[in-house]
């Protein structure tokens, strides 16, 4: 009898797309898919190890699911990624329930341990970029890269998935085909900095080059790009998403800071001045583009003046999309060290203030809206509030808001023409748009 595996994912959006493919090997190898955890005879928790309530997230999945052995002791409990890549003994000193300990790189081994006989036949070929989608039909997240060659002195990933190694460009191709046939039609682009693609394989203007390419593909209709490193977009990736249709006028850009003394402490290259510069470029070159940026509040020597630089920023820029974290001390990270510890109180203090603020900004951003006639992809039924959805294009899916479709008959994927009619703190209502009977 087929063993069943159940695999709960943690974490970042690459993490998701390691665990489609280590699901496409395991599946290629016999293994079934188990709806739930009761029905596995293989559990695997792919942890993230970023900050600490990552940390905690992933300890939490991986004791919970440790009772399924305490039910079913013939149960085999492995861990993966970033958090067993870092504390691997660890995990399994303190664990013991956990029978296999994986890093970021050990698909291989872990084929051999879990599906025992014919394993050979089964081992992926490093040109396979076959995935389970776990994501919606119509959309799937493509990586683009492994590791990250930053060294921000807050992050510890570096250290976890090693060096920048960017994708071959033919290959990153060949997965998007291969998605467009099986009805992807959206391609949000993931890697720890994905302005940096093609660097150090000799690709020059790398990432403008791939959309480009990923641009001719037919059935693609949105192209998304997350993390981006804000240092590294210049003129031509600017024009790039200008002129190239299929791309998404949207930037993600994780900005961290905005104070000059903070962000040398992050060992981050922007400064106060080129972040409003690059902001007022993007603007002006895509004034219907969206913003996404993220934030860290209570890093180490962060005072006052420091954070109301940070909110001076986000008051004129108006973000279209904000996230901010409390920062979190990473051992192994260069600022674990630094003195001035900003104290747990005023870190949060700081926190709710920013998100308060960007609140009221997201609301007037989208109320604007209001009126106005937009492209939607349709997402599918909310079963929790039972409603249609879906997302314009300066909407990523998961981590921005969406369109409340009323009245709307469409399916996943379909692109409909609705009539915004109202707005929500981060959710706007629409409805079919009838040119015949426009104002």
């Amino acid at each position: 009898m087929a063993k069943k595996l159940f695999l709960a994912t943690l974490g970042c959006p690459k993490n998701q797309v390691d665990s489609e493919r280590t699901l496409w090997a395991l599946r290629r190898a016999g293994v079934e898919l188990a709806d739930n955890e009761s029905q596995a005879d293989i559990v695997i928790v792919n942890t993230c190890g970023f900050i600490g309530d990552a940390k905690e997230e992933s300890i939490d999945t991986i004791l919970e699911l440790a009772l399924v052995k305490k039910k079913n002791p013939r149960v085999k409990l492995a861990v993966m990624g970033c958090l067993s890549e870092r504390y691997r003994d660890e995990l399994s000193r303190l664990i013991p329930e956990i029978d296999y300990v994986y890093g970021v790189s050990d698909l291989e081994q872990a084929l051999v341990d879990l599906v025992p006989g014919g394993v050979k036949s089964s081992l992926p070929d490093p040109e396979d970029t076959e995935r389970i989608i776990t994501t919606a039909p119509h959309w799937a997240y493509l990586k683009i890269a492994e590791g990250c060659s930053n060294r921000c002195s807050f992050c510890v990933i570096p250290a976890i998935r090693g060096p920048y190694n960017s994708r071959p460009l033919d290959a990153v191709v060949k997965e998007a085909a291969q998605l467009a046939r099986r009805g992807v039609k959206e391609l949000p682009l993931v890697a720890q900095d994905t302005t940096l693609y093609g660097t150090d394989i000799k690709i020059r203007d790398g990432l403008a080059t791939l959309l480009r390419h990923l641009s001719d593909i037919d059935g693609i209709e949105w192209i998304r790009v997350m993390y981006m490193y804000p240092t590294l977009i210049n003129e031509t990736l600017l024009k790039c998403l200008a002129d190239t249709e299929k791309v998404a006028p949207y930037f993600d850009m994780p900005l961290q800071h905005a104070s000059d003394r903070v962000l040398k402490s992050m060992i981050r290259p922007e400064t106060n001045k080129s972040i409003r510069k690059l902001i007022d470029s993007i603007k002006k070159l895509l004034p219907q583009s969206a913003i996404r940026t993220s934030f860290i509040v209570g890093f180490p020597g962060e005072r006052d003046n420091d954070f109301e630089t940070l909110m001076q920023l986000v008051e004129d820029s108006r973000f279209d999309h904000l996230g901010a974290f409390i920062y979190s001390p990473e051992e192994g990270s260069e600022a674990f060290n630094l003195p001035d510890r900003v104290d747990s109180d005023t870190a949060r203090e700081r926190y709710n203030r920013l998100l308060e603020t960007q609140r009221h900004i997201s609301q007037g951003i989208l109320q604007a809206k209001v009126g106005g006639v937009e492209q939607v992809m349709v997402d599918g039924l909310d079963l929790e509030e039972n409603l249609l959805t879906g997302r314009m294009i300066t909407q990523a899916p998961q981590i921005d808001g969406s369109v409340i479709l009323d009245k709307v008959e469409a399916g996943p994927g379909d692109i409909v023409t609705v009539k915004l009619t109202g707005s929500m703190e981060y959710d706007l209502i629409g409805e079919p748009y009838d040119k015949s009977h426009a104002d």
